[in-house]
């Protein structure tokens, strides 16, 4: 039983630079719910690919390896790690990880398979996020009471079922369309937060 456990922790360290980059990349990118499977399945696509790019790379053996001898009976594990060469897995996990966040948060993959004429959809998980990622400047948002407010865009949430968003050198919008009641102090238009929620 120890010698089992022994491999499972085992082939948990060769994983881990692929569970790196699938959480960072998580962190970095809004991407569409998924269930503990997904993440896995997602962890070891990415310990495929930092694995290849680190063989492409130095192209010498990997540095980790399990070996296994028998004496009599017992079969004892041991570790064979090369340090230096360690240190490059989770380099090789961070950098792969912001290079596929860079460009899924940019839309390049959804690009060039529209370019292809593969698909028409964006890489982005929602149309809320294609809208805000596209376009910045000035919004008027539509509360859930019937008031209007317009501001400059500063934040908003990831996804569209929070309808959250931050708008700086907010004003109340009347019903001929005009900005009203900018906030001022000493004269001079202070920069203020304001929190609103759109209607569905």
């Amino acid at each position: 039983m120890p010698d089992i456990r022994f491999e499972v922790l085992t082939v948990l360290v060769v994983l881990l630079p692929g569970f790196l980059a699938a959480r960072l990349e998580q962190r970095l990118t809004v991407n569409p719910k998924q269930s503990d499977f997904d993440k896995t399945i997602e962890a070891l696509l990415y310990s495929f690919f930092v694995y290849l790019t680190y063989t492409a790379i130095f192209r010498s053996p990997l540095p980790v390896s399990l070996n296994a001898q028998k004496v009599g009976e017992t079969v004892h594990y041991s570790i064979e790690a090369n340090p230096i060469r360690l240190a490059f897995l989770p380099l090789i996990a961070v950098v792969l990880s912001i290079l596929v966040s860079f460009a899924a948060n940019n839309d390049f993959f959804g690009r060039f398979f529209r370019l292809l004429r593969v698909t028409r959809r964006t890489w982005r998980s929602s149309t809320w996020a294609d809208v805000f990622h596209s376009y910045s400047g000035v919004v008027q948002v539509e509360l859930s009471d019937g008031r209007s407010v317009m501001g400059w865009l500063k934040y908003f949430s990831d996804r569209p079922e929070d309808r959250t968003m931050f708008l700086e050198r907010a004003a109340w919008v009347d019903a001929d369309g005009n900005a009203v009641l900018n906030i001022e102090w000493l004269g001079v238009a202070r920069t203020t937060t304001t929190t609103t929620t759109t209607t569905t």
